[in-house]
């Protein structure tokens, strides 16, 4: 219950800072902006169908089947790859440090509050500012199509459900690295310029990158249609599926791309089910980006000097 009471408060002070307004406004006017440049295209897409949506920078593609609302639901979670990170990162990166710099720690522990109840409080709170800042994303993009007239489908509505979900839960994997990070550094700057540094890097940078990494350790490019050409090109996948894999980004696009998935002969959504098996790797690896950062963060908090 003391738990409960800190994420409120939590929750309160984050929704009143210039911080979250900034990012809130900044997010919605960029859907806006976006859905409006969309508005012709999404009212011709009469006829859905199965195309190839290929999302490079994160190393993720696949068919999925387009309809108004998937086609303005997966560009919706596309660009929250960037801002999701971005929010979570700035929750969470002076949540702890802060209190500690201020002095404030220690008149919170000075009453009947565990060091549990203040790091969970701090984790849940800040993990309502991005349930509320996900859903907006999501009842927005519904509402635009609802006010420009354009037909909505169940499935799309249900799918897009799940990823927002699925959003959520990959804005809380930069949350609880940030969480750690706050943990680590003294000072709510440095911690700040850590996380929003890497949420950078990780969605925007990174990805960039990978295909000049892979190029170098993969070695010299054989002659073209050699067989060594076939064995270097499977080296080459290989390393840059695994330099994609530690990136909470490619996980949460391919986890997208799986919920929109689309069968070319049926010319419809794939079935939920084996889209969900093919999201299983995906998924684990998703919370172990979640989880990991905040256990080490909960065994830090829990036994460090708060002086």
């Amino acid at each position: 219950m003391k738990a409960l009471n800190i994420a409120v408060k939590e929750l309160y002070v984050a929704v009143k800072s210039k911080r979250f307004a900034v990012l809130l406004g900044v997010y919605v006017l960029l859907l806006l902006l976006l859905s409006y440049s969309l508005r012709d295209e999404l009212s011709g897409l009469t006829s859905p169908s199965v195309d190839n949506l290929s999302l490079n920078l994160f190393g993720a593609s696949g068919d999925v089947f387009v309809t108004p609302l998937s086609t303005m639901l997966t560009l919706n979670f596309t660009f929250f790859t960037v801002i999701g990170a971005i929010l979570g990162a700035s929750l969470g990166a002076d949540a702890i440090n802060k209190e500690i710099e201020s002095g404030t720690i220690k008149t919170l522990l000075g009453h009947p509050v565990y060091r549990d109840e203040v790091i969970n409080g701090k984790f849940i709170g800040n993990a309502l500012v991005l349930l509320i800042t996900v859903l907006a994303g999501y009842v927005f993009a519904i509402a635009f199509l609802l006010i420009n007239g354009t037909p909505l489908d169940g499935d799309s509505i249900a799918r897009g459900f799940l990823a927002f979900l699925l959003s959520l839960l990959y804005s809380l994997t930069f949350l609880s690295i940030s969480l750690l990070f706050s943990t680590f550094f003294k000072k709510p700057e440095t911690s700040m310029l850590v996380s929003i540094g890497l949420a950078v890097f990780l969605t925007m940078v990174y990805g960039a990158l990978v295909s000049l990494i892979a190029q170098h350790i993969a070695g010299e490019i054989p002659p073209y249609g050699t067989p060594a050409f076939e064995l270097w090109e499977e080296n080459f996948k290989l390393w840059e599926q695994r330099l994609h894999s530690i990136n909470p980004a490619h996980h949460y696009a391919a986890l997208v791309v799986a919920v929109f998935a689309g069968d070319r002969i049926a010319n419809y959504y794939a079935p939920l089910g084996d889209s969900l098996i093919l999201m299983l790797d995906n998924l684990s690896m998703l919370l172990t980006f979640l989880l990991f950062p905040f256990a080490l963060a909960y065994a830090r908090f829990m036994t460090s000097d708060l002086r």
